[in-house]
């Protein structure tokens, strides 16, 4: 049997989140509204980018960073867990203890392209554990790199069985402006 696959688990998830949503005339105030997205029908291997290019621009936003902001450290990556990612998208949390959730935790790391803008790189982590309130006491796991079908692979990465042009990771970006909601709760009208 075929190993889950974290990116088919929020495709999956999403389209299951917004099933039996309220129509847009009928939602409550802090509720939302069912669209007709379909993202089920679409391929995970869009947002794909090569590891290679993900280190380059992963590595521009670090030298942005330490020309801008000299002396402090760069954030280099976010650690999300499961159960906030499925309590983001509307979901049960229980389903981060499941056998469905492969992965409980991903990572997101940050990234800069000239002419682009800001990017945001999406990878799984396999034995992460950042329970209790001690920072020290957690684990940051491994990521977990994609091949080109978007199936993680658990070899250590620079393994030479796989060649470089073979590795991925999710490339997540819908950047505001282009993406910006309506002003909300976490954004003033200006």
């Amino acid at each position: 049997m075929k190993q889950h696959l974290f990116p088919l688990l929020l495709l999956v998830g999403l389209a299951v989140g917004c099933k039996n949503q309220p129509s847009a005339g009928t939602a409550k105030p802090g509720t939302a509204t069912k669209n007709d997205c379909n993202q089920v029908t679409d391929s995970v291997g869009r947002v794909l980018v090569n590891l290679v290019t993900a280190r380059q621009r992963i590595q521009s936003y670090d030298s942005l960073c330490r020309l801008h902001w000299k002396g402090a450290e760069p954030i280099e990556a976010y650690t999300i867990r499961a159960v906030d990612l499925l309590a983001a998208m509307g979901l049960p949390p229980e389903l981060a203890d499941s056998s469905i959730c492969r992965f409980k935790h991903i990572r997101v790391y940050l990234g800069f392209q000239d002419k682009v803008g800001f990017k945001l790189y999406v990878v799984p982590v396999d034995n992460a554990c950042m329970k209790g309130k001690d920072p020290a006491k957690w684990n940051a796991g491994t990521d977990v790199i994609l091949d080109k079908d978007a199936n993680p692979i658990l070899a250590n990465i620079d393994s030479t069985g796989i060649a470089a042009y073979d590795k991925y990771v999710l490339d997540l970006n819908a950047p505001c402006p282009n993406t910006c909601p309506e002003p909300g709760p976490l954004k003033e009208h200006r």
